[in-house]
């Protein structure tokens, strides 16, 4: 990822560090690898405890509404837990976990 693009993201991650202080956030995906084309949404992990006892649809909507830019959001949202133990798994977390840029 070019630091240009860091620097756009910067809005979104504090607004999600406001709501979230104990966030996690990484960035996967084509963005992360630098392979995106230009309407190529944004994946991030957000990890925080406080999404505790909240679905995971409520989640992702929370997250979603913190986006202000054109290209499409997907956040995967975990507590730590459930993220350490969906990173040990096969799957998109675990790939996530390895090859993401942690953004914050």
């Amino acid at each position: 990822m070019v630091r240009k693009e860091f620097g756009e993201l910067e809005g979104f991650i504090k607004r999600v560090k406001a709501k979230y202080r104990d966030s996690k956030i990484i960035l996967f995906g084509s963005r992360a690898r630098g392979e995106h084309l230009e309407d190529s949404d944004y994946d991030f992990i957000i990890i925080s405890q406080k999404f505790t006892g909240i679905g995971f649809a409520d989640r992702i909507e929370q997250i979603q509404s913190l986006w202000t830019r054109h290209a499409d959001v997907e956040p995967l949202c975990y507590t730590p837990e459930e993220f350490n133990e969906k990173k040990g798994e096969i799957g998109i977390v675990k790939e996530a976990a390895r090859q993401g840029i942690v953004l914050a």
